[in-house]
């Protein structure tokens, strides 16, 4: 199974990126900066290819990076900010979505725009 780890190059991000690698599983990482990630793939032993760039204010390049991915772990906050189109490019991806939020205010709003 292949998941996609947005906001891979921060913190919670290699921490939740490493964790699904030690459990074996085939992962992408994205976010804004491809250097970044890719010096994120280079500590977790991944190559190029399990790197993909996307800025979360163009939904079409996220929805491109999720291509062929089961779902989305999204680490990059604020939520409240960027939170919605990186659902949005989920779903358009045909990715289930999960995030690292803790943002009350973020997650009562997924519900109400996406609950269906």
């Amino acid at each position: 199974m292949k998941i996609a780890v947005y906001g891979a190059s921060e913190y919670t991000g290699r921490l939740v990126a490493a964790e699904l690698r030690r459990r074996g599983f085939d992962i992408v990482l994205s976010g804004r900066s491809a250097e970044r990630l890719r010096q994120a793939a280079a500590s977790l032993g991944l190559t190029g290819t399990n790197v993909r760039a996307a800025d979360a204010a163009d939904p079409d390049a996220l929805a491109a990076a999720f291509e062929g991915c089961a779902a989305v772990i999204n680490c990059a906050g604020p939520f409240t900010a960027f939170g919605h189109t990186v659902v949005r490019a989920a779903i358009a991806a045909g990715c289930h979505y999960v995030d690292t939020s803790a943002e009350q205010e973020f997650v009562q709003s997924l519900f109400e725009t996406f609950g269906e």
